[in-house]
């Protein structure tokens, strides 16, 4: 990950990254902003694949910790969960997506056909964790209130099953 902060055409204070085949701008504060003031996932949802996420955020992994804070995301409030499969070593596959206040400059523009998959599909991957990035401009869910201008980032991966 590649990343420089500066101020765009707009005047708008932004983080340049790479992310593999992606370039895109984030402005933090405002992402952070908005995450701080939200509430968690668990109080639109009380299902057992929601709980369990939220409470496996503790566990994450640094490189995937690492890359929520760069984008300003709290990745236990406003997300949206897709439990897939449980694995055989006892981790479960994730879908889960988010949104920032940011651009995509650059990168590929469809998310692969086979998410479930346990192969590598997309070109941002942290390979330490098993875990699949994607960046889009195709909108979902979008929280009311959320500021604009608004990219989704979505994410494939292993996490621990911590409820009883």
């Amino acid at each position: 990950m590649v990343e420089y902060n500066y101020e765009n055409k707009l005047g708008e204070t932004m983080k340049r990254m790479e992310l593999g085949s992606w370039i895109i701008e984030v402005d933090v504060m405002k992402t952070k902003e908005f995450y701080n003031h939200y509430h968690l996932i668990t109080e639109d949802c009380d299902c057992e694949d929601c709980a369990n996420y939220v409470l496996a955020c503790e566990t994450f992994p640094h490189e995937i910790k690492a890359l929520f804070h760069s984008l300003g995301i709290d990745p236990r409030k406003e997300g949206e969960i897709s439990h897939y499969i449980a694995n055989q070593d006892g981790t479960h596959v994730y879908g889960i997506f988010y949104h920032i206040v940011g651009r995509i400059i650059d990168g590929p523009e469809n998310w692969p056909s086979n998410v479930i998959s346990t192969e590598v599909l997309t070109p941002y991957s942290i390979e330490q964790c098993e875990a699949d990035v994607w960046f889009t401009q195709d909108l979902a869910l979008v929280p009311e209130g959320f500021p604009k201008p608004i990219i989704q980032v979505e994410i494939k991966m292993n996490v621990p099953w911590l409820l009883k």
